[in-house]
């Protein structure tokens, strides 16, 4: 058996977005694997049989991902293949190619183009409802001669040099610049090639739905500072009349719908728990909202693994229900509510659930099962049935590392524990340990497949990792930490470490070392600060002065301030004494920062912060910064840039834990 090792990954496929014909008898989803010549990630759509699940590639290019089915037989799908488009996208102008393919054989053929890049096409009929890409300091060149063209996007270029900001956000995480750009919708005519956008000026919508000719979509309608409460709005495509359901910050919809003749959502006021709030489920009754059940988990897939691309989608509903992906503690279930408030758990399974469809009663979703990769999964009513096995080989001849799983309980709440005992394993040898701290805080760790902690188990490490209070899977109660970051959330994670040397002997506690990123690169900074027993730490995306970070990240104006309690104006004090930063005179432990300069959500600033105060006060510590990687550089960062960052890591760790 071989190890796994850090270039493993570009040896992974993952298989996502599965959705199936209208008649049920096939499925299309994209296959997503890293290309380590390019230094990019390729795709293609496949096509599945079913119920049989043997499957086909569809098609041959390196770029196919976003389709839908037009009928039982022929997919759209978007993919920039024309030099008269691609030679116009190169020269500034935005264009989208769309192509059918039929499922049975044969090339794919040009459809249409549209003059806007296209990030979602849903269809209706003969119409296609598409959310677009809009920038309002960009002329719009949709309706110009060639002439008028070319000059306007001359006289654009020259702004290139700089930016304009005049709005929060004015950057976002993994979109760049979004200072007066918005996502609107437009509906192109497949009969005529008719196209018109139905949004408002300078509305951006989070998500939207179609059913029976009419669109449900999150707007958020703004000059100066996005509200993190959208409206929900109503649109007929046959009387191309709209209507508001919900107004502009009263609720936060993640869902709606019709079941049975009735408009249902999942919504939340979030005036208890902010801004992660579980939403509740709601119907519109004469005008008004609402609620039918309230529900205390979370309506989305928050098990921790940089081994998934989840595209598509993680809550459908057929005419009499809702079905919906659910974080339970430790794993990620399939539910559904009807139009009663009925919940009914349907899918209850060790693992992570990403995306989600339903055709016919039958559930098809992709998923990590049994410390494996990802590979899609049909539920008939009765049973799971596994439908790929992209990965099975590989895997096989790799040396996975089993979860072990236990529960300590400290200052009386039972908490959920995981090792991950050294590939090889010697019960009479000693070994360095690393403790992993997830993201979020709202997210979860579980016994799932994971690259990073397998890597390092796998070049002797026992890794070992818990989900300490602020975690999600039990509830808004749980997961509010609003003031407390460093508090309970530290302690969970300092008595975990004492349960893990108790439990296993064989971890060497002179030879401990602790890594996270966003929230886990909070606890990495914080951990240096207030605690000796870490021999070395890994700080990544890092969180360590909430006043600064605050006015710098795309959600720092209201998620921050709303996690520390605090504001840089009349309570600085409650935001300072939470920032790693006040702490970092006391630090002894060699630290390595790995920073992405695109990260908008952990600005770099907080990075350099931490970096330079230790240097400063003489820690050994160092820093590898990416260009053009953001946030989620750890799960979809270009392919060198991951081998990089885990040499970077894998180095650290071999010089303070095994010299």
């Amino acid at each position: 058996m071989k190890h796994i090792d850090i270039r493993d990954f570009m040896n992974y496929h993952y298989p996502t977005g599965v959705v199936t014909s209208p008649d049920g008898t096939h499925g299309a989803f994209a296959v997503v694997h890293a290309n380590g010549t390019d230094n990019c990630y390729d795709s293609c759509l496949w096509v599945m049989e079913l119920p049989s699940g043997q499957c086909r590639k569809l098609t041959g290019g390196k770029k196919e991902r976003a389709f839908l089915w037009l009928d039982d037989e022929t997919i759209l799908f978007s993919s920039n293949r024309e030099k008269e488009y691609t030679d116009r996208i190169k020269n500034g102008e935005d264009w989208t190619c769309f192509y059918t393919i039929n499922i049975h054989g044969g090339e794919a053929q040009f459809a249409f183009a549209v003059p806007f890049t296209v990030t979602k096409t849903v269809a209706a009929g003969h119409r296609l409802v598409m959310s677009l890409k809009y920038d309002y300091s960009k002329p719009d060149l949709a309706g110009m001669g060639e002439e008028a063209r070319s000059k306007a996007l001359e006289e654009w270029k020259k702004e290139k040099d700089y930016e304009v900001f005049d709005e929060l956000p004015f950057w976002a995480n993994g979109q760049g610049i979004v200072n007066k750009k918005r996502n609107r919708l437009a509906v192109y005519d497949r009969n005529n090639g008719d196209f018109k956008i139905f949004t408002k000026d300078y509305e951006t919508v989070e998500n939207f739905w179609v059913e029976d000719g009419q669109v449900f979509f999150t707007g958020n309608r703004y000059t100066d500072i996005m509200s993190r409460m959208p409206g929900l709005y109503q649109y007929s495509l046959f009387e191309e009349t709209r209507k508001t359901l919900v107004e502009q910050d009263t609720m936060r919809v993640d869902y709606a719908c019709v079941l049975n003749g009735k408009v249902m959502m999942l919504a939340s006021d979030m005036k208890t728990y902010g801004l992660n709030e579980n939403p509740g489920l709601y119907v519109m009754e004469n005008g008004n909202m609402k609620e039918v059940a309230k529900y205390d988990a979370g309506v989305h897939n928050s098990i921790c693994s940089d081994c998934k691309f989840a595209d598509g989608a993680g809550i459908v509903h057929d005419e009499n229900k809702i079905y919906f992906i659910s974080t339970l503690r430790k794993q990620s279930v399939i539910r559904s509510f009807d139009e009663n408030g009925n919940l009914e758990t349907l899918v209850d399974r060790q693992g992570s659930v990403h995306t989600l469809d339903i055709n016919h009663g039958s559930l098809y979703y992709s998923a990590i099962r049994d410390m494996g990769l990802t590979e899609l999964y049909c539920y008939d009513g009765t049973e799971e049935r596994k439908l790929t096995a992209f990965n099975d080989s590989l895997l096989e001849e790799r040396t996975v590392c089993p979860v072990e799983e236990f529960t300590y309980t400290h200052k009386g709440v039972e908490l959920d524990g995981y090792v991950m005992k050294p590939a090889d394993f010697d019960p009479e040898k000693k070994y360095p340990g690393i403790l992993t701290v997830h993201g979020g805080p709202r997210a979860t760790f579980g016994p799932v497949f994971f690259h990073e902690s397998q890597v390092f188990a796998n070049a002797g490490y026992f890794v070992f990792f818990t989900n300490p209070v602020g975690s999600d899977g039990r509830g808004n109660a749980f997961a509010d930490l609003a003031g407390r970051y460093g508090t309970v959330d530290f302690e969970n994670c300092m008595a975990f470490t004492d349960e893990v040397l108790k439990r296993y002997p064989q971890v060497d506690g002179k030879r401990l070392g602790i890594m996270g990123g966003s929230y886990g690169g909070f606890m990495a900074n914080w951990a240096v600060g207030n605690t000796d027993r870490f021999a070395a730490a890994v700080s990544q995306r890092s969180i360590s002065n909430w006043i600064s970070l605050s006015m710098t990240t795309d959600i720092g104006y209201c998620f921050d301030l709303q996690e520390t309690a605090g504001d840089p104006w009349t309570n600085p004090e409650r935001m300072w004494i939470c920032s790693p930063l006040k702490y970092a005179n006391k630090a002894k432990t060699p630290t390595l920062f790995i920073q992405s300069d695109e990260d908008y959500r952990c600005y770099m600033g907080d990075a350099l912060q931490m970096f330079s105060a230790l240097k400063y006060f003489g820690v050994e510590t160092r820093m590898c910064l990416f260009h053009g990687e953001n946030h989620e550089l750890s799960r979809s960062g270009k392919p060198r840039h991951r081998v990089r960052r885990m040499e970077e890591m894998m180095n650290w760790f071999e010089k303070y834990l095994k010299a």
